[in-house]
């Protein structure tokens, strides 16, 4: 499946954030210097995640190869937390593969974002904080470990991350792990990047402003739509709570679902995108498939018929996203005029590769990061993340760089 995912993405561009993450993680894996000659905006590990795929392959083909790794590990955490759920291995099965055409972790499959490291540590913390009975202590250290692994590729994960840890078995054990392990993090964080690491990661998230409502209510009208099926069959675990095989695991799982959700409240934030539904779609589906084997067991035909609805409305998404990835109208929300498409398909990605590289010998690209990264060409001032030096007044150096940085050829 993996491979047939490949070919359908092709070198599409579908993400920004996807470009500035590649285009920075090449500059670490050159000897560039986060915080201090590029600007980065986010903690270190997305970052040096990207150049440790790099240092196998410096292309797009390796770089989404090993991402594809890390969806397949959230596949495969999937299929645990279902077959522990149900102990029906055909519904482990199923919602394993599932777990990679999920209308977003299609959207964003191997893209290089936090999220997607975030899906698998968050998904792997409710697992193992929802194990450990009686003196075994051992799953509650792993899931404050976990999630302070997932809080460092990016802060607003501390929500569901939090949520897990209040739900897990041993909550104080997993808290207190946590908190040891963030402050071992934070603190060698701070000692190899120091001040510069705030200015980025904390300071400059806090100047880019704040989106308006009628933007951020279009999002979360996006993203209903798109969880829709999900959230309708994993309201169908409740009434099967008391038959789950594991109802320690379907509170850890709705506990990350819940904490997930909340980072939608983050899009207020100016430059945000959906990829959070990336994090909050692997529990919806385990509590959703734990939903749809308890309406079977009890022949319940008015769940089963949601169950059938959500799952028809799935496929209609899944598929139009597959078959017009420039233009899929039952993925995108009713009445909206354009959706989350590809930015540029295979064939239009290639013929801007092209004239990129057919620029003059020292010139400069100004242009998307991502085509910067495809062309292995320089951007301005090799500053990757033109939204956050543009719109943090902290990082004006930085942008200073890259105006100063001439000629430019797009």
């Amino acid at each position: 499946m993996l491979v047939g995912l490949r070919w359908w993405q092709g070198d599409a561009y579908w993400e920004y954030s996807d470009g500035v993450y590649a285009l920075t993680g090449r500059l670490v894996l050159h000897g560039a210097r986060l915080y201090r000659d590029v600007a980065a905006a986010q903690p270190p590990p997305v970052y040096y995640a990207g150049a440790g795929i790099l240092a196998l392959g410096d292309d797009v083909g390796t770089l989404r190869a090993g991402l594809s790794v890390v969806d397949l590990i959230t596949s495969l955490l999937v299929l645990a937390c279902v077959w522990r759920l149900t102990r029906v291995r055909a519904a482990a099965v199923a919602a394993g593969v599932l777990a990679l055409a999920t209308p977003w972790a299609l959207r964003e499959h191997a893209q290089l974002v936090p999220e997607t490291f975030a899906a698998p540590l968050l998904l792997g913390a409710a697992l193992a904080g929802s194990s450990g009975r009686g003196g075994d202590r051992r799953g509650a250290t792993v899931a404050g470990t976990l999630a302070a692994l997932a809080i460092a590729f990016k802060l607003a994960f501390a929500l569901p991350a939090l949520a897990i840890l209040l739900a897990a078995r041993r909550r104080v054990r997993a808290l207190v792990s946590a908190a040891v392990a963030g402050a071992v993090l934070a603190g060698a964080f701070l000692l190899v990047f120091g001040g510069p690491l705030l200015d980025g990661a904390v300071r400059a998230q806090r100047q880019t402003g704040f989106a308006g409502l009628h933007y951020v209510a279009g999002l979360w009208t996006q993203a209903g739509w798109n969880l829709l099926p999900l959230l309708a069959c994993a309201v169908l675990a409740w009434p099967a709570r008391r038959r789950a095989e594991d109802p320690a695991l379907l509170r850890s799982l709705a506990a990350a679902a819940l904490g997930s959700l909340l980072l939608l409240g983050t899009l207020f934030k100016h430059g945000s995108y959906l990829t959070a539904v990336v994090v909050a779609e692997p529990p919806l589906l385990c509590l959703a498939a734990a939903g749809v084997v308890g309406a079977v067991r009890a022949g319940a035909a008015p769940r089963l018929a949601v169950a059938a609805a959500a799952g028809a409305l799935a496929a209609a998404q899944v598929v139009s996203l597959l078959l017009e990835p420039g233009d899929p109208r039952l993925f995108t929300r009713p009445l909206a005029r354009s959706g989350p498409a590809w930015t540029m398909s295979p064939a239009q990605v290639d013929a801007a590769v092209a004239a990129m590289r057919a620029c003059p010998r020292g010139s400069v690209s100004g242009g998307p990061p991502y085509l910067a990264f495809a062309a292995d060409r320089r951007i301005a001032g090799d500053q990757p993340d033109q939204f956050i030096v543009a719109n943090a007044s902290g990082l004006a150096r930085f942008r200073a760089e890259a105006d100063r940085d001439q000629p430019r050829c797009r």
